[in-house]
C-alpha cells in the first residue's frame, strides 16, 4: 500500500515539474515585421471568391489562381467599381463600398 502512495506521489511530483512544450522559439517573434501573437499568416487553399493583395480571386487548388468577382448583393444600386487599387461592389445612393 505505501508503494503505490508512495509511486502515484512521485509520479505526479515529476508531472507538475515538467515544463510545457512550446513550437514557437522563446525569443524573436515579436521583432518580425508582419508577426503579431505568435501567428503566421499564409495563403491557403479556397474556393470562395475573396480579396487579397492581387484583387479579388480564389485558389481552387495549391499554384492555381483564378480571377473572380463576390457575388453580387442583394438589392438595387450595386455596381462594380475599380477606384485605384480598390475593386469590388459599390452603392451607387449610399455612397458605399461592401464589405
Amino acid at each position: 500500500m505505501k508503494f503505490s502512495i508512495l509511486g502515484a506521489a512521485g509520479a505526479i511530483a515529476l508531472a507538475m515539474s515538467a515544463t510545457v512544450a512550446s513550437a514557437a522559439p522563446g525569443a524573436g517573434l515579436g521583432s518580425k515585421p508582419g508577426v503579431t501573437s505568435g501567428l503566421i499568416q499564409v495563403h491557403g487553399v479556397h474556393r470562395s471568391c475573396e480579396l487579397g493583395r492581387a484583387g479579388w480571386h480564389r485558389t481552387p487548388r495549391p499554384g492555381l489562381r483564378v480571377a473572380c468577382r463576390p457575388p453580387r448583393p442583394r438589392g438595387a444600386f450595386w455596381m462594380w467599381r475599380s477606384e485605384g487599387p480598390r475593386h469590388g461592389w459599390y452603392h451607387r445612393n449610399e455612397k458605399r463600398w461592401w464589405k
